[in-house]
């Protein structure tokens, strides 16, 4: 098993924690995760990608192709669409993204993210809602898995948002 996928965005979107929560719970399935964050150079409003791969053994940090790309915005949209495989998913926060992909080998999801997050009552919570998406079309972690994690990315005082998330999770799982 070999699942290779990036997420991407603009920086503060919470590209990057997600993709370092499905990875920590990867790892905690027996897995070997690669994770590569990358940062854009402003200091606000730059791009934000993470290409991750999880297997059952180690093998290059970099995607050749991704199985599943998340886009949270529309740039990431014209940069990345290409390197999902043929049949691959692109999953797109239809609230930020107007434009529509050129690609028509690959399957296509268009999710209001931030509006289901404000339905739920915390906008911030638009990262998960994605995730909970993506989860649909991820073969080796399952929702539990990841909400179980959560608790290790809301420490202590910080416990008290565990259960928007987990609502925010099981939103963008279901939706569809």
């Amino acid at each position: 098993m070999k699942s290779q996928f990036m997420f991407s965005g603009i920086g503060g979107q919470g590209v990057i924690s997600i993709g370092e929560l499905i990875c920590t719970a990867a790892m905690k399935e027996g897995y070997t995760v690669t994770f590569a964050p990358s940062y854009g150079q402003e200091k606000r409003g730059g791009r934000t990608m993470c290409q991750m791969v999880v297997s059952e053994e180690m093998g290059s940090p970099i995607i050749s192709e991704a199985d599943v790309l998340l886009v949270m915005d529309e740039r990431s949209l014209h940069d990345y669409e290409h390197q999902v495989k043929k049949g691959g998913y692109l999953i797109i926060n239809s609230n930020l993204v107007e434009v529509k992909p050129e690609r028509t080998d690959i399957e296509v999801v268009y999710a209001p993210v931030n509006d289901m997050a404000q339905e739920l009552g915390n906008a911030k919570t638009a990262n998960m809602v994605a995730l909970g998406v993506a989860l649909k079309y991820l073969n080796f972690v399952g929702l539990d898995a990841v909400k179980a994690e959560l608790k290790s990315v809301f420490p202590g005082r910080k416990e008290k948002l565990i259960p928007v998330n987990e609502k925010a999770l099981e939103a963008g799982y279901n939706f569809k």
